[in-house]
């Protein structure tokens, strides 16, 4: 007979990670919206500059959120499993890398601004801005890194309330000092720029140490000292960094694809340009429900199949498989009846606004595509420790099918914007028609807490 979890029981579980996951992502979207509107006061330069150096972050954000995507797997099987010890040894792997990446980073972005925006744009009003911003940013970067390994580590463990509390607080934090810093207010200043980047340092820098000040006040599971953390053995690793290194490249090849749509859209013209950037970022808001899932679902599932329930795991993604759609069918629904208000926001031209206006129907329409892709990536595969098949199915997805779609559409038949975004959904068929297969053989069920265990000690270590 199959292990199926009781409605109440799941329910409360879900909730419990849902939301918060869920709100984060909406804030985040929010803020990110109200940065570039404050910024779109100064001018187009200031919007490109911090836009364009925003990029050399992106990178960053690839390398970590590739490394803790990967280290998020065993964290999340390590907890269901009760093995405490592991789940801090993985922390500290996790915290290697981050930290080499963003001392890497940092040292670029402060010492060699310049280089970096050039590999951007060859506009010097625009480099000079985007220098001035990077030499402030650039010192937030390491605090950056160790905040993203400790969300995801604390996040794998069922507490997403916590990361959610300090990001949102910091975020709210970051957009009163930008303004303050930005125009000039309460008696500071007008930064322009330099105000944008000092405001986000502060904020990056503070959330840090927020953040780790409260988990080990706390004395959270993952506030470990540097002999727990540390224990990294030759076995260990190798056991640990396939895993890692296999989600890193399809965090990393995907990115780069979807720079490609970008780069099509460029060629299509500036305001083709702007309805596919306009439409991305609407449509954001729309994806928070389905990401709240995905987070939901990896680590409800990561749980159960690290505790051995493994048809419980496929029951729970399931039942998530199905709240995700439906939110998501719902909210397109609000997003092709409220596109044309949302575009009131934007000062662009006619030609922009009827294609964003066209493609955010075509977004809404097919938002629950979208929210399937996020829950079989994310959620189930990645989760479920088939990090093989789930890169094969990312990245063939967008290189295979919506790159040469979209390709196809734009430069060959040359058809309207709004059908050339269309295409893109190419890579969202493909990915799910092969998702659903995945999911329903069940084997994407793997357990993957059986490391070698540290000389003269024991694997398991009880959770207390």
């Amino acid at each position: 007979m199959t292990n199926q979890p009781s409605s109440q029981s799941f329910t409360r579980s879900f909730l419990r990670i849902f939301l918060p996951s869920a709100l984060q992502i909406l804030f985040f979207n929010l803020i990110s919206i109200l940065d570039v509107l404050m910024l779109g006061q100064l001018g187009d330069v200031p919007v490109a500059a911090v836009g364009l150096a925003g990029q050399f972050y992106f990178l960053l954000s690839l390398t970590l959120f590739g490394t803790t995507g990967g280290a998020s797997v065993f964290a999340a099987q390590y907890w269901g499993a009760g093995d405490r010890a592991n789940l801090q040894r993985v922390l500290g792997l996790c915290l290697v890398i981050c930290l080499a990446a963003g001392a890497g980073f940092a040292v670029t972005a402060v010492a060699f601004p310049g280089q970096v925006m050039g590999l951007f744009t060859r506009d010097q009003d625009v480099i000079e801005r985007g220098m001035s911003y990077l030499r402030i940013i650039g010192w937030s970067y390491v605090f950056s890194a160790v905040t993203v390994a400790f969300s995801s580590i604390v996040r794998s463990t069922g507490n997403t309330r916590l990361p959610m509390l300090v990001s949102v607080g910091m975020m709210s934090l970051n957009t009163v000092l930008n303004y303050t810093l930005i125009f000039g207010k309460l008696g500071l200043p007008a930064l322009g720029v330099r105000g944008a980047a000092l405001g986000t340092a502060t904020c990056r820098i503070l959330e840090c140490i927020l953040l780790l000040a409260i988990l080990y006040i706390r004395r959270s599971p993952v506030a470990a000292g540097p002999r727990q953390l540390f224990q990294l053995d030759l076995p260990f690793l190798s056991h640990h960094l396939r895993l890692i290194l296999v989600v890193f490249l399809n965090e990393f090849l995907w990115a780069l694809g979807v720079n490609l749509y970008n780069a099509m859209f460029a060629r299509l013209g500036t305001s083709a340009y702007a309805a596919y950037n306009i439409t991305n970022t609407l449509q954001g808001l729309g994806l928070f429900f389905s990401m709240g899932c995905a987070t939901a679902c990896g680590i409800l599932v990561g749980h159960l199949i690290g505790a051995g329930k493994g048809d419980e795991a496929f029951q729970t993604a399931r039942r998530i498989l199905i709240i995700s759609v439906s939110g998501s069918l719902i909210l397109g629904s609000l997003l092709i009846a409220g596109r044309f208000t949302l575009m009131d926001f934007y000062r662009v031209s006619d030609t922009a606004r009827a294609d964003a206006s066209a493609m955010l129907f075509i977004a809404g329409l097919l938002l629950w595509l979208r929210s399937l892709d996020a829950m079989f990536i994310v959620g189930i595969l990645r989760s479920g420790g088939d990090t093989r098949y789930s890169a094969l199915l990312d990245v063939g997805a967008i290189w295979l099918a919506g790159i040469p779609a979209v390709a196809l559409a734009a430069f060959v038949f040359h058809l309207p914007v709004p059908w050339v975004y269309l295409a893109v959904f190419a890579e969202n068929l493909v990915k799910n028609i092969l998702g659903i297969r995945r999911f329903l053989s069940r084997n994407w069920i793997h357990n993957l807490t059986q490391p070698p265990p540290l000389a003269g000690e024991p694997l398991v270590s009880g959770v207390q």
